[in-house]
C-alpha cells in the first residue's frame, strides 16, 4: 500500500504544481496586460503634455504678436495726439477767417489814396 500512497501523493504534488504553474501563468499574463496598459497611459500622457506645450507656445506667440500690435497702435495714437496739438483750433480758424474777410479786396471796401485825399480836403474846407 505504501506504493499506492506514494503514487497518489506524487500525483497530488504534480497536480498541485500544475495548478500553481497555471496560476503563475495567469498572473504573468495579467501583469503583462497591466504593464501594457500603464505603458499606453504613459504614452498618452506624454502626447497630451506635448500637445499642451505646443498649444501654450502658440498662445504665447499670439500674445506676443498682439502685444506688438498694441504697442504699435499706442505709438500711432501718441503721434496723432502730437499732430493734433499742432493743428489749428476752431477759435483760431474763426480768427483767421475774420482776418481774411477783412483783407479780401472783393468784399472789403478799401479807400484809395485819391479818395482819402479828397475826404481830407473836404474836411479841411469845411472847417
Amino acid at each position: 500500500m505504501p506504493e499506492k500512497s506514494e503514487k497518489t501523493l506524487t500525483t497530488e504534488i504534480i497536480k498541485r504544481m500544475n495548478e500553481d504553474e497555471r496560476r503563475i501563468r495567469l498572473l504573468e499574463q495579467r501583469m503583462e496586460k497591466v504593464e501594457n496598459h500603464i505603458n499606453s497611459l504613459e504614452e498618452n500622457v506624454i502626447n497630451h503634455t506635448q500637445n499642451l506645450k505646443l498649444g501654450v507656445e502658440r498662445l504665447n506667440s499670439k500674445m506676443s504678436s498682439i502685444l506688438e500690435k498694441i504697442t504699435a497702435i499706442e505709438k500711432e495714437i501718441e503721434n496723432i495726439r502730437k499732430g493734433l496739438k499742432k493743428t489749428v483750433t476752431k477759435t483760431e480758424l474763426k480768427q483767421i477767417e475774420t482776418f481774411i474777410d477783412l483783407m479780401n479786396p472783393v468784399t472789403s471796401k478799401f479807400v484809395t489814396k485819391e479818395e482819402l485825399e479828397r475826404a481830407l480836403e473836404y474836411h479841411k474846407t469845411k472847417k
